[in-house]
């Protein structure tokens, strides 16, 4: 499992103006590793660390909860002033949030057992009677909805990362679209190695990991957050929390 790092501690990263006391900030995440999940029964990651730097910097309390995707979602859409992550930001989710970010690019790829040579990949408007997976609840499956796929048919929804690589490596699936740290993470902890698996076409690059808070929320913690989140990424700070989790260094 992968170990929770430290906190980074820069003496170029300076306090932010700290906003008027407030309540604590309620904020929910799901887990998509290493960006979050649990560890010791808490919330743990690189985007769990980094939240709670910026919540420093910008002199706010955080109320966090790690739950699962589908019951986070439904907690922040219950809770005003609430913060949910990580997301990814999509054009058809654009108005939904108020955004803070980026934290890390997104790359969605779409994958067969390494062994299935008989998998010719052409568009998923040509699948030729192969079966697609998906994960329940994610930005990937909205978008191969929106190109048409039809759950029961040709597209295998899952309610978890897990049971999505599972059915793929079982066979029960020819395809999965999934984030490249998802697909490698859950590998990991399956212990299987990564040349089971091969990337025969990549969905998307345009979009990236974000935070993002109720749009009826009071605007100035967002601004606060981004704020500290532009002045970890220009320290270095970002990028060394990224390193910490194992993650390639940025392209310059």
């Amino acid at each position: 499992m992968l170990r929770r790092r430290p906190l980074l501690t820069l003496a170029t990263t300076l306090p932010l103006p700290a906003l008027a006391a407030r309540p604590p900030l309620p904020a929910f995440c799901h887990a998509l590793p290493p960006l979050s999940f649990e560890q010791d029964g808490q919330a743990a990651g690189l985007a769990v660390d980094l939240l709670r730097r910026m919540a420093d910097l910008a002199g706010l309390e955080l109320n966090l909860a790690l739950q699962p995707r589908m019951r986070a979602e439904k907690s922040f859409l219950e809770t005003p002033g609430s913060l949910l992550f990580p997301l990814a930001r999509l054009p058809e989710r654009e108005n939904r949030y108020r955004w803070v970010g980026p934290i890390l690019p997104r790359r969605v790829g779409i994958y067969s057992l390494s062994s299935r040579s008989d998998i010719h990949f052409r568009g998923l408007h040509q699948l030729d009677g192969l079966h697609v997976g998906a994960t329940a609840g994610t930005a990937t499956l909205e978008q191969l909805l929106a190109e048409g796929l039809k759950p029961g048919k040709e597209l295998e929804v899952s309610p978890s990362y897990e049971a999505s690589v599972r059915k793929l490596m079982a066979g029960r699936m020819d395809l999965l679209v999934i984030g490249d740290l998802n697909i490698y993470w859950q590998l990991h902890q399956m212990k299987e190695p990564a040349d089971r698996i091969r990337e025969v076409a990549v969905l998307d690059t345009s979009a990236d990991y974000c935070f993002g808070l109720r749009t009826d929320s009071d605007p100035a913690p967002a601004e606060a957050l981004q704020r500290a989140l532009d002045q970890l990424r220009r320290n270095g700070a970002l990028e060394k929390l990224r390193q910490a989790y194992g993650l390639p260094a940025s392209p310059p």
